[in-house]
Parts: C-alpha cells; sequence; structure tokens
C-alpha cells in the first residue's frame, strides 16, 4: 500500500498545485472566461491521457521516448512564450496612463493577458498529459499479479492508490479556494516559480533522451557536463518537488496571515461578519493546503524510503561449489519455499562472451518448487525491470522487494517482466546444477 500512496503522491503533488494555481490565476485575470478555458484544458488533458493509458497498456504503437521529447519541448517553447508575454504585460501595466488601481493587470495590453492564460493552461495540459497516463495504469500493473482480485493485497494497494489520489485532488481544490486571496501578482508570480521549476527537470529529462539516442555524442566536453547534471538530477528529483512544496507553504502560511488582519471597511455589521466569514473560509482552505503539502513532504521523503526498504531478504543457504558447477540438493529445495543461495565469481575467469571476470561479486539465485509439479522455479535473484533489489516469500507468494509484484510461481524460470532472470542449470544425481561460467555472466547484475 505504502509504495503506490507514495508514487502517486510524489507523481501527481506538482501538477496539482499547478492546476489550481493556474486556475486560481484564470479566474482572477479574466474571471468565468479564464476558469473555463483552464477547466477546458484540464478535461481535455485528462480524456487524452486515458487515450494514451489505454495505448500504452494494449498495444505496442506509443514510443513513449518520442513522446516525451516532443511534450518537453513543446512545454518549453510554451513556457517562454508565457514569461516573455507577462514581462511585456507587466512593462505596458506600469507604464501605462490612467490604468486603474488594483485592477488585475493594470493597463496591461489584454491581448497580452490572454496570450499569458492559454499558454499557462496549455502548459498545465502538457503536464497532464506527460503524468497521469502512467498513474492510471498502475492498478493494472498491480492487478493482474494477484491470483485473486478479492484478496486483502489488492485492497491495500487499491486504497494506497485511491488515497495518493485524494490527496492530490484535495490539494488541487484548496489552492484553488485559497489563493483567492492573493494579488494578481502574486499568483501570476507563484504560477511562474513552478513553471519555472517543472521547466528544469523537463529540460534535464530531454538531455537525458537525447544521451540515451547518442545525440549528445560520448566523449565530448558537452557529454560530461550533461552526465554530470542529469545524473545529479535523476538521484535528487525529490529536492525539485520539495522547492515547489515549500513555495506553495510559504504562500498558505501568508494567505493565513492575511486572514488574520480585520482591518478592511465595512459599511455596517452585516457586512462585517461577511468578511469574517470569507477571510474564515479562505484560512481553512490554506491550512488544507498547508495539511496536503505536510503529508507530500512526509510521502516523498520517510514514507517513499520505508516503502523502498521493504522486508529483509532471507540469507543465503549452503550450497556446494566444486568441479565448475554449483550444486543444490533437491531434497534441500523440495519443500515448495522459496530458497536463495550465493556464488561467488573467481576473478580473471574468460566466459563465453569473451569477458573476463572480476571476481569477489555474490550472484544470487533461487530455487521454488513448484506447486503440485515435481519441476522447479529457477533463476537469478534480480529481474530486468528492478535490478538486484531480489524476492522473498510473503503467505507461500514469491514477490519482488522493490516493487512489491507478485510473481506466478508456475512462470519463475521464464523470461519477461518482473520474472527473474533464467539461468542455466540441470537436474542430476539429486542436485540442481549451475555451471559457474554461467552465473558469472551476471556479475554485473549484482556489482
Amino acid at each position: 500500500m505504502e509504495i503506490y500512496f507514495a508514487n502517486v503522491v510524489e507523481d501527481l503533488i506538482v501538477t496539482a498545485l499547478l492546476v489550481g494555481v493556474v486556475f486560481a490565476y484564470a479566474r482572477d485575470s479574466q474571471g468565468r472566461f479564464g476558469a473555463r478555458v483552464v477547466l477546458g484544458g484540464v478535461i481535455a488533458a485528462a480524456v487524452a491521457s486515458v487515450i494514451m493509458a489505454v495505448m500504452k497498456q494494449n498495444t505496442a504503437l506509443i514510443a513513449t521516448g518520442d513522446w516525451n521529447m516532443g511534450i518537453f519541448v513543446v512545454s518549453l517553447v510554451v513556457a517562454v512564450v508565457a514569461f516573455v508575454c507577462a514581462v511585456l504585460a507587466r512593462v505596458m501595466g506600469k507604464g501605462a496612463k490612467g490604468a486603474a488601481s488594483g485592477q488585475a493587470g493594470g493597463g496591461a495590453s489584454p491581448v497580452l493577458r490572454v496570450i499569458v492564460l492559454f499558454a499557462f493552461t496549455l502548459f498545465m495540459a502538457l503536464r497532464i498529459f506527460y503524468m497521469l497516463p502512467d498513474v492510471i495504469n498502475y492498478p493494472a500493473n498491480f492487478g493482474i499479479s494477484v491470483d485473486n482480485l478479492v484478496s486483502t493485497d489488492f485492497a491495500y494497494r487499491i486504497i494506497g492508490y485511491i488515497a495518493g489520489i485524494a490527496v492530490a485532488v484535495v490539494a488541487c481544490v484548496a489552492v484553488a479556494k485559497a489563493y483567492k486571496a492573493l494579488n494578481h501578482r502574486m499568483m501570476g508570480l507563484a504560477t511562474g516559480i513552478v513553471i519555472a521549476i517543472i521547466c528544469v527537470v523537463q529540460t534535464v529529462s530531454l538531455v537525458q533522451i537525447l544521451i540515451a539516442r547518442r545525440i549528445v555524442k560520448a566523449g565530448t566536453d558537452l557529454y560530461s557536463a550533461a552526465f554530470s547534471i542529469t545524473t545529479w538530477t535523476s538521484n535528487n528529483a525529490v529536492v525539485f518537488t520539495m522547492l515547489v512544496l515549500v513555495v506553495f507553504a510559504v504562500l498558505s502560511i501568508y494567505v493565513i496571515a492575511l486572514s488574520l488582519r480585520d482591518d478592511e471597511p465595512y459599511a455596517n455589521p452585516a457586512e462585517h461578519r461577511k468578511l469574517r466569514a470569507k477571510w474564515r473560509n479562505r484560512r481553512r482552505w490554506a491550512i488544507c493546503v498547508l495539511v496536503c503539502i505536510l503529508i507530500s513532504m512526509l510521502t516523498v521523503t520517510v514514507v517513499k524510503d520505508y516503502a523502498n526498504r521493504g522486508p529483509e531478504l532471507s540469507p543465503s543457504e549452503e550450497c556446494e561449489v566444486r568441479d565448475g558447477n554449483v550444486y543444490v540438493s533437491l531434497e534441500q529445495v523440495a519443500d515448495g519455499h522459496l530458497h536463495r543461495f550465493t556464488y561467488t565469481t573467481e576473478a580473471g575467469v574468460e566466459l563465453e562472451n569473451g569477458k573476463t571476470t572480476q571476481g569477489g561479486v555474490g550472484v544470487r539465485f533461487i530455487v521454488i518448487k513448484k506447486p503440485g509439479s515435481s519441476a522447479y522455479g529457477i533463476g537469478l535473484d534480480a529481474c530486468e525491470i528492478c535490478g538486484e533489489t531480489g524476492y522473498y516469500e510473503r503467505d507461500g507468494q514469491v514477490v519482488c522487494k522493490l516493487c512489491d509484484v507478485v510473481m506466478n510461481i508456475n512462470t519463475i524460470g521464464f523470461k519477461g517482466g518482473c520474472n527473474p532472470i533464467p539461468v542455466e542449470y540441470s537436474i542430476a544425481d539429486g542436485y540442481i546444477v549451475f555451471p559457474t561460467d554461467g552465473l558469472s555472466q551476471y556479475e554485473k547484475t549484482f556489482k
């Protein structure tokens, strides 16, 4: 449950806050027209995300890298247009004579304000389209991994998934409600800061795609700099999420401070009560934003770390190494439970692929007798998706430690998905026999 809650919150919280502040900005800038534009952008992006999620899950037509690259490029162009027009609108507003004091945008060109509104909305829609399809597909990924959908495991995952979406939705609505208290300039500044932070992350992701496709060629100074920056950003992605959360926390505290003031003019006690009710409502929504931010901060740090840590793997059992093979007794693994073994590679051994072993690397592999059969599920204690994190046994099921996917024991030994990587073996004279050369090929998997 925790891992899906953490993943959904981490994926959606920044997008949710962006949608909320863009909606507040649009409503303040263009009234009902602005609110409808943003709402239309959200609906269009959500529909497109559902279509994309279905196509990703059921077809091979979607090249994710190509789509992401297109989204990043268009988003960056849109952000530049928005910032340029916003600056021009601000300059024109200051220079215009006779602009109404306190009016949204002052004397700025209405055309520029509309361009900024549509640019912010398009950027927001592209962000939704980038983040939402994978979140929509989460249930498909964990639903197929349980034998019975009416189970505690499935219920916990659904609860975590829905709770993560709920935090994002509540944060979005709370921002839209609370930030009515901010003036036009502050809402535009908040929107600009969030978009700028997202642009930094997306630019780095774009560079990663260019490196992977060798458009940025290895061996150059540009490659070295780009590789260092992208590596640091990928390893510290949570820093950028925390920056956005801090910005919204500060704004929410500011709204709460504004709500405590009681110096607005009023004509009669009834109008005074109305003003106090208005600010009380905004204060409550601001507090709600702070609560969502606190939950998100704890989720992307403490909860995610706890969820990814997972249960401890059982220790490796003894096996016999002789004559260039590793021997595991059939009697030792006949109980139907998961058994883990480790072969430590020797240095300087030349393999069939022409490579030489480094030595001293513990290559882990697992063995489990398949239910109602004399066959065995055998493979590395690692998969092609999650790497060397390994598997553990829970309630008679084999579970991936990293992604919490439950393996179908009958498919262990076959390639694909989160299944253990198959290894070469044979059965003879009451032993499962693993050639050491075959195990040594996987040194890099366990480094």
